[in-house]
């Protein structure tokens, strides 16, 4: 189910980055869209840590093994990394772009795991039903 989640949220941020660089390239509020852009960016690292360190947490749980992290530190240093750039490249003024952009980014996993959990827990329920 995560796999799935996972696969279906990297193809919809590749459309949505597509939109951001057409609207980077072709508004006047091309700041604006490059912070979203950093925004959507490490948003989609931090769902690529995130997802592959609960797949790890499964594979442990299976195991009975000791269980990893979540990678917190990882996911704050992206973000101030995230931050670090805009600053440097003089876009401190949109902070508030890039922070959307990284909220907006994890709304959408968050929308994405929902529906493929809603989803797979209603088609297992259709099976017992069947048998």
């Amino acid at each position: 189910m995560i796999q799935k989640a996972i696969k279906a949220f990297k193809l919809q941020m590749y459309y949505i980055f597509g939109l951001v660089v057409i609207a980077w390239l072709c508004t006047p509020f091309a700041e604006h869209f490059l912070g979203l852009g950093v925004g959507l960016l490490v948003s989609l690292y931090c769902g690529w840590i995130l997802a592959r360190r609960i797949e790890k947490m499964g594979e442990h749980i299976i195991l009975n093994k000791r269980l990893p992290s979540l990678g917190a530190a990882n996911r704050f240093a992206a973000t101030v990394l995230g931050c670090v750039l805009l600053y440097e490249i003089e876009h401190h003024m949109v902070m508030w772009a890039f922070a959307t952009g990284i909220l907006g980014g994890y709304f959408l996993l968050i929308i994405n795991l929902g529906y493929y959990s809603a989803y797979y827990k209603g088609d297992d329920l259709m099976t017992e039903q069947k048998i």
